[in-house]
C-alpha cells in the first residue's frame, strides 16, 4: 500500500484504541509527513509531503454489550469512514479507502524496520491486497494463547469478464521469544502474494527479517535497530531476486531518529545498485 495510505490506517488505529477506553468517546487527531531528498536522481533538494489527515473516532457500547467504533478520515485529496464491532469472539470491521486495511497488510510490516519510508517491502511487487479490496470486511480474532489471526474479503470485481474477489488471511504470535507473522493474499488476477516476517530482540539489540513473495518476484529484507544516545540508529538491507536476473536489486538503507514527543526526524541514506542510485532522505513526521 501507497504511504500516505500505510500512516493514515496506523493513525486511525491509535485513535480507536485510544477512544474505546472511553464509553461514548469522541476524538481528533491529525498527522502529517513528509522527507526532503537530495540524491543521485533529485535536482537540488525536493520536498514531498506524503500525508495530511485528520482523524475523527467515535466509540461506544451498544445495548447487547457489543463494543462500536466509528470513525472518519480526512485527507488532501480524500475522505473515508468506516466503522468496527468487538463482538467477543472478534472485530469485524468495514469501511472504505484507509478505513480498513486487508488481513494481510495489517500484519506484514517488517519488525525493526530501519526505513521508515515503507513498513514492508521497499524493491519488488508484493501487494498485500489493499487497492483492489475497496469497501471490503475483515475478521479479526482475540488473541489465541498469544497468537491473532485475521481474514478479509473485498469487494466483488470483474477481471477479464470474470467476477472475483482480493481474498487474505494472516496470522501473527509469538514462540520462544521471536515474533512471527504469516499470511496470503488471493489477487484477482494470475499471481497472488505471501509474506513472512520474523522479529527478535536481545540486549537491546532488535532484529527483523521479512520476505514478501508476489508470484513475479521475490524480495527478502534483513533490519537491525537500537538506540544510542536517546536516538535509534538502525541498518536496513533488501535483496530482490526478480524473474528476469537482469532485474535483480539489491539496496542498503542506514538510519537515525530522534522522538521529540509531538514531532519526530529521521536521517536516512539509501544506496541502490539498480542504475548506482543512493540519495539522502530527512524524514519528519508531526502528530497530535
Amino acid at each position: 500500500m501507497n504511504k500516505s495510505k500505510m500512516i493514515a490506517v496506523t493513525g486511525l488505529a491509535t485513535i480507536m484504541s485510544a477512544s474505546v477506553a472511553t464509553a461514548d468517546g469522541v476524538s481528533v487527531n491529525g498527522y502529517m509527513e513528509g522527507w526532503f531528498t537530495s540524491g543521485d536522481n533529485t535536482t537540488g533538494v525536493s520536498n514531498v509531503v506524503t500525508s495530511q489527515s485528520v482523524y475523527v473516532s467515535y466509540s461506544s457500547t451498544l445495548d447487547n454489550g457489543m463494543g462500536l467504533t466509528a470513525g472518519f478520515t480526512l485527507t488532501q485529496s480524500n475522505h473515508a469512514a468506516g466503522f468496527s464491532i468487538d463482538t467477543g469472539m472478534g472485530t469485524l470491521a468495514t469501511g472504505t479507502k484507509w478505513q480498513m486495511n486487508s488481513a494481510a497488510d495489517a500484519m506484514d510490516s517488517l519488525p525493526a524496520n530501519a526505513n521508515v519510508q515503507s513498513s514492508n517491502n521497499v524493491l519488488g511487487s508484493y501487494n498485500d491486497g489493499d487497492d483492489n479490496s475497496g469497501e471490503g470486511i475483515k475478521y479479526t480474532s482475540p488473541s489465541i494463547n498469544g497468537w491473532t489471526i485475521a481474514a478479509s474479503v473485498g469487494e466483488n470485481m470483474t477481471v477479464g469478464g470474470v467476477n472475483d474477489r482480493v481474498t487474505s488471511v494472516a496470522a501473527k504470535g509469538s514462540l520462544m521469544g521471536v515474533s512471527i507473522a504469516v499470511g496470503a493474499v488471493d489477487q484477482t488476477g494470475p499471481n497472488d502474494d505471501s509474506f513472512m516476517t520474523l522479529g527478535y530482540s536481545v540486549g537491546g539489540v532488535n532484529l527483523g527479517y521479512g520476505n514478501y513473495d508476489s508470484d513475479e518476484d521475490d524480495s527478502t529484507a534483513i533490519s537491525v535497530t537500537t538506540s544510542v544516545a536517546g536516538m535509534t540508529v538502525g541498518y536496513r538491507y533488501d535483496d530482490l531476486d526478480a524473474a528476469s536476473a537482469a532485474n535483480d536489486n539489491d539496496m542498503s538503507t542506514y538510519s537515525v531518529g530522534k522522538d521529540m514527543g509531538g514531532m519526530s526526524l529521521t536521517l536516512m541514506y539509501e544506496d541502490q545498485d539498480a542504475a548506482d542510485n543512493s540519495e539522502w532522505n530527512l524524514v519528519y513526521a508531526i502528530g497530535f
